[in-house]
């Protein structure tokens, strides 16, 4: 059951950890799972290149891959776990028994005293591309009983999310662009040249994209000129204002007929309803606002209606303004009216690879609002702006313990000094991590955790989002350095120490318990693995197992049903069509109307950068020693300002101030500046605390008011902002304290 099967590829099986020599594994630090070659002397990985006999990725792997060895054998890496013994920072190591009786002791207090409303998780995105770790956590939460929980969802997903769940019926179901098959692909918010591709499993996207090109278009609309946008066409509009250009398309292709009436009408209700709200749209305003002439918004409609395979796709810009949430919709209407939704070529739902992925699944939203501001929850997760208030303000449900796992809210999340001052209020703070990083020395405890370098594992988050069917299993390449551990495993042990139970499905599985005969979540994925459409039934056919898959080293392509039949299924409604005007759009169209403004005279947005994710990969030089943490600035804005190219800036806003360092370029269009997220360090990592750049969310503001309520988004794009150049340090701390 494979299709186009390398020969090479069936050889050795996988050698064991530690063993010297190449051992072939895949990258879990994003969505496109590259292949990789680690060498390994000594028992310790000396050098990564790329897989080139990966037969999904067949050579490509970004920087970050290539050098995340420095990253597992880094000098400030916590391989013991740490207690802390004064203030925030100041650790010494002790042995996992004393730290696990400890927690356990103190989780067990509060529990008893408070109940599990005291006690809260927050999970950062690491944790998805690790199948233990993204199985386990909710068993951990389910065994103590907690239901508050914190995500980076609310700084670059859940506006998506929400619009999944209105116009799928599930906040689960993600489409994707059929890269393979498209003729014209419409980017909105998303540098996939740097990002390799957001929920997509594309790991030769510019390829993919080249090929695109060269048939057809790739039309890129953003406030800068990212790397993607640079490469093929851009079109530039003002931060936010990505929902006029979706709203004069979708009445363009009203007006003009273009809309594929027979297709919605078999796949979607309410597009009279939809048709009706656009009717409001003037294509002339749209674009102007925008910043297009209105025949160029014009034409990029009917270029998109009139391509048989286009496809609209939009990502992390798209999701983090005052109506995120209704751009996100419009984006899946613009498909749907255009009939390019379930085809070839369009945006389709990914290949189904385990058992139960072909079924709908529903919900994911609301079910519960948050303590602080009664915000809906999104994937049962809190807005990260109320996380502070959540553990400061007094009242039934206060958080007083926190379990933080492969995270760094203090520099990813709103509020930064304010949930500085929350983290150091707890009762009881346990961070996993690699790093002393700025939440974790906050922390009573730092548990050591294995990189992915020494895990067994499985790509199980990209199993939804499979644009080529490929499946690979990988043993770990070294054994855990130090005394770090698996997170299923603390888990688990916390658990026990505190009198707790893991949570059981049947009574098989409690007997099991029972017996210390514990399913590890790698052999969990290997029953949906054996029982999904290219599984092997348990030796009924000819078919994948994880132990088949352990004598291909470099992984394999598989047959799969095509994605495009019956995609309808899989949506969560009964009656299996898609909502174009549920009841979140149209309250979002009535605020939309009632508050939209236009950008301010100076907009912040963010960017990504290929050498760096987060804030989690700054302690490695070779890649932070070329990166430029600088606000970019149009040079018609530098002169007005008196900004200069290489100088120093003052930013502010009634959030919050800092100081940054200028760069004058083009690349961002007047009124737009631009700076990266996740710098500003001073944890435990010697050489990102030595990185110029700074935490860039001390600009972003606190509570409801500074959220998109329906999805608890935090704004950080289109930030209004002031700016003033600085020429000396004495000028900075005068206008600081003034301020």
């Amino acid at each position: 059951m494979s299709s186009a099967e390398p020969v090479a590829n069936i050889e050795a099986r996988c050698p064991p950890p530690g063993e010297d020599g190449v051992h072939f594994t895949f990258c879990r630090l994003c969505e496109a799972v590259c292949g990789l070659a680690v060498t390994v002397k000594g028992g310790k990985a000396v050098a990564i290149a790329p897989d080139k006999l990966n037969p999904h990725s067949q050579g490509h792997v970004c920087v970050k891959g290539m050098n995340f060895h420095e990253t597992a054998n880094d000098p400030d890496r916590v391989l013991t776990p740490l207690k802390r013994v004064g203030a925030p920072g100041e650790f010494a190591p002790v042995s996992w028994d004393e730290a696990l009786d400890d927690i356990a002791m103190r989780l067990r207090a509060i529990l008893d005293e408070r109940g599990p409303e005291a006690v809260a998780f927050y999970i950062g995105n690491p944790s998805s591309f690790a199948t233990d770790l993204a199985i386990s956590h909710g068993g951990f939460m389910k065994a103590l009983g907690a239901r508050k929980g914190y995500s980076p969802g609310s700084q670059d997903s859940n506006a998506r999310s929400v619009a999944n769940f209105a116009l799928f019926g599930s906040a689960m179901l993600n489409a994707f662009p059929d890269l393979k098959d498209c003729d014209l692909l419409l980017v909105l918010g998303a540098n996939p040249l740097v990002s390799n591709g957001s929920i997509l499993f594309a790991p030769r996207i510019r390829h993919d994209l080249d090929a695109i090109a060269a048939r057809g278009r790739v039309i890129v609309v953003d406030p800068r000129a990212t790397e993607t946008a640079r490469r093929y066409e851009h079109v530039p509009v003002r931060p936010n204002t990505d929902i006029w250009l979706l709203l004069g398309m979708l009445r363009t292709i009203f007006e003009e007929g273009l809309v594929d009436r027979e297709a919605v009408a078999e796949h979607a209700h309410e597009l009279d309803r939809l048709e009706a709200e656009i009717a409001r749209v003037d294509v002339a305003q749209a674009a102007s606002l925008c910043g297009m002439a209105e025949e160029a918004l014009r034409d990029l409609a009917r270029a998109f209606a009139t391509t048989p395979r286009a496809a609209a796709y939009s990502r992390v810009g798209l999701c983090r303004g005052p109506f995120a949430t209704l751009a996100n919709c419009m984006v899946t209407a613009l498909n749907v009216v255009a009939g390019k939704f379930g085809r070839h070529g369009g945006m389709i739902f990914g290949y189904t690879l385990l058992a139960g992925s072909d079924r709908n699944s529903v919900g994911g939203y609301g079910g519960g609002t948050t303590r602080i501001g009664n915000i809906p929850l999104v994937h049962k997760y809190s807005a990260s702006a109320v996380m502070p208030d959540d553990i400061l303000v007094e009242g039934e449900g206060q958080v007083r313990a926190l379990f933080q796992t492969a995270g760094n809210p203090v520099l990813s999340a709103p509020g930064g000094e304010r949930l500085e001052l929350a983290l150091q209020s707890l009762d009881l703070f346990v961070a996993f991590d690699f790093y002393v990083n700025e939440s974790a020395r906050f922390a009573d405890y730092v548990l050591p955790s294995t990189t992915f370098l020494e895990r067994a594992d499985f790509p199980y988050v990209c199993f939804n989002i499979l644009m080529r069917p490929f499946v690979h299993y990988t043993e770990a390449v070294v054994e855990p350095i130090g005394e770090a551990r698996h997170e299923h495993d603390v888990y688990r042990e916390i658990v026990r120490r505190a009198g707790l139970a893991w949570p059981t499905r049947t009574p098989e599985e409690r007997e099991a318990e029972d017996r210390g005969d514990i399913e590890t979540p790698v052999e969990k994925m290997d029953k949906a693995l054996r029982t999904g459409f290219a599984g092997d039934r348990f030796g009924e056919r000819e078919g994948w197992s994880i132990e088949r898959l352990r004598g291909y080293r470099h992984g394999v392509m598989v047959d799969l049903p095509d994605p495009t039949e019956g995609w309808w299924t899989r949506l969560g409604y009964a009656d299996h069509k898609l909502r174009l005007f549920h009841e979140i759009v149209e309250a979002e169209f009535a605020r939309f109307w009632r508050e939209w403004s236009p950008p301010p005279r100076l907009a912040l947005i963010g960017r990504r950068d290929i050498r760096s994710i987060n804030s989690w990969m700054h302690n490695v030089d070779k890649l932070v020693r070329s990166q430029e943490a600088a606000l970019l600035v149009h040079p018609d804005d530098a002169a007005e300002f008196g900004l200069a190219d290489g100088g120093h800036a003052r930013i502010w806003n009634k959030h919050g101030a800092l100081e940054v360092e200028v760069s004058v370029t083009e690349e961002v269009a007047p009124g737009t500046l631009c700076y990266p997220h996740g710098w500003g360090h001073r944890g435990g990592w010697k050489r990102a605390n030595a990185t110029p750049g700074r935490n860039i969310n001390v600009l972003l503001g606190l509570g409801v008011e500074s959220v998109e309520f329906v999805s608890g988004t935090t704004l950080m794009d289109g930030i209004e902002v002031s700016i003033a150049p600085i020429h000396d340090n004495e000028e900075l701390a005068a206008r600081t304290a003034a301020e």
